[in-house]
């Protein structure tokens, strides 16, 4: 009766256009290491895909294709079988996978169990996938990553293997993204982090952030100024939530909020996994800090919508905001908070849940000027205005303050704006709101 209802579940799910989840995200299909990829403001989620809660050994038949545009719709747009490439037609062996855009076409590169690393390419995100070369494009070794550098010639990469086989491996890729153009190179790690993997450890995610290239495995990372290496350990993404050995995850950039998505093993001594996304900062020494206490506050609601009743939600959280020149700051310690917000700058929290009238907002701000509002509108930024909150010298410390308004809210979901309205120069600083 138990696989029964498990069946129905997975139906009724794949039969739905769009699939409605948090976190875990896309529950119970077996998402499992996933790589996000944002292509024309779109997300796409490309994972594998654990066959049933019951195996006790890898059965992954297939590699699926999602896509969102507002972090908590889900469409199934694909499913890539082996038999559209150069695998056995039955092979269960469809481990980890990466995508990438070059040029106008959009390519797939996938694991051949621990083989070899091939690739495929598409007119589109979703597919339909040929495989041009019908044979590897590496060999041996799995998981592929790829990273395409910010560079003058966005030079990319490809970047596989685990510490077993050698470590990681890294080659440059030539312009058609389908051959490589020099012979693949370790990546040199040092520090305890890595020295204390398994000797299985494969896992990788490579990306880059200002001067810096961020390489991580399983829960740990460690960076380098050089693509090449070395590489420096630093210590964990995180702590708690499966960020452990086992995670299998990527980073992501979308309306200039920083995420992470990892998958983790449902039970001890079963191969079927599910994927978790939260918010991620860069802290003010380049760490990175996963929100795991966001997850451990809104594990189930998961990002990109939010509740009135929470007791407070961190600006840190948003869903958008106006500007890159907004910035987050701040540590994993003290908490973090936005700056250098701006006249006509405005955040937005999406599907924000108003489960009753509320009577007040209270924003908990810095700011520095003569004058100037926080207005909070509904919808838009040009939305109706349901409070204002009043900004003036009296408000110029160097310490957070709380600031309060008077709201008029409906029972509804909607998208709430903070929008800055002052004069030029002036500057604000957002650490939390929350509604009473």
């Amino acid at each position: 009766m138990k696989e029964y209802k498990y069946f129905i579940l997975v139906l009724i799910t794949l039969n739905s256009s769009f699939i409605f989840a948090q976190n875990p995200i896309l529950k119970g299909l077996g998402v499992s290491d996933p790589h996000i990829r944002v292509f024309n403001d779109t997300i796409y989620l490309y994972s594998g895909h654990d066959a049933t809660p019951d195996d006790k050994i890898w059965t992954m038949r297939d590699w699926r294709v999602f896509s969102s545009t507002d972090l908590t719709d889900w469409k199934l747009r694909y499913k890539i079988s082996p038999k559209e490439n150069y695998m056995d037609d039955n092979s269960t062996d469809c481990w980890a996978s990466d995508a990438a855009s070059r040029n106008g076409k959009y390519y797939f590169y996938f694991s051949d169990r621990k083989r070899g690393v091939g690739v495929m390419t598409s007119d589109a995100p979703t597919g339909q996938f040929i495989d041009p070369l019908n044979k590897p494009l590496v060999a041996p070794m799995h998981d592929p990553t790829i990273l395409i550098d910010d560079d003058a010639n966005k030079t990319p990469y490809l970047i596989y293997g685990d510490k077993e086989g050698g470590g990681f491996h890294i080659t440059k890729l030539n312009e058609d993204m389908i051959s490589v153009a020099e012979t693949p190179k370790p990546i040199k790690i040092n520090g305890q982090e890595w020295k204390n993997a398994p000797h299985w450890m494969d896992k990788n995610y490579i990306f880059k952030h200002k001067d810096t290239y961020y390489l991580s495995w399983g829960r740990d990372y460690a960076t380098s100024k050089n693509v090449y290496g070395p590489y420096e350990s630093v210590g964990p993404l995180g702590e708690g939530h499966h960020l452990s050995e086992y995670a299998h995850g990527s980073f992501f950039k979308w309306k200039g909020q920083f995420y992470h998505i990892w998958c983790y093993y449902l039970k001890k001594g079963f191969k079927f996994r599910e994927s978790i996304i939260t918010y991620c900062h860069m802290d003010d020494d380049g760490e990175i800090v996963t929100d795991t206490n966001f997850l451990d506050q809104h594990f189930s609601n998961g990002v990109g919508q939010y509740n009135a009743s929470w007791e407070k939600i961190e600006a840190e959280w948003f869903y958008e905001k106006s500007s890159e020149e907004i910035l987050k700051t701040g540590s994993k310690e003290k908490g973090f908070t936005l700056v250098n917000i701006k006249n006509g700058d405005w955040i937005q929290f999406a599907n924000v849940t108003f489960n009753k009238k509320y009577q007040k907002i209270i924003a908990n701000i810095s700011f520095d000027g003569k004058k100037g509002t926080l207005e909070i509108r509904t919808k838009s930024p040009k939305g109706k205005c349901i409070g204002k909150i009043k900004l003036s010298p009296e408000n110029q410390l160097k310490t957070f303050q709380k600031i309060e308004s008077k709201i008029n809210n409906s029972i509804e979901v909607t998208d709430i704006y903070l929008v800055f309205k002052t004069e030029k120069g002036s500057l604000l600083k957002l650490d939390w709101v929350k509604f009473e």
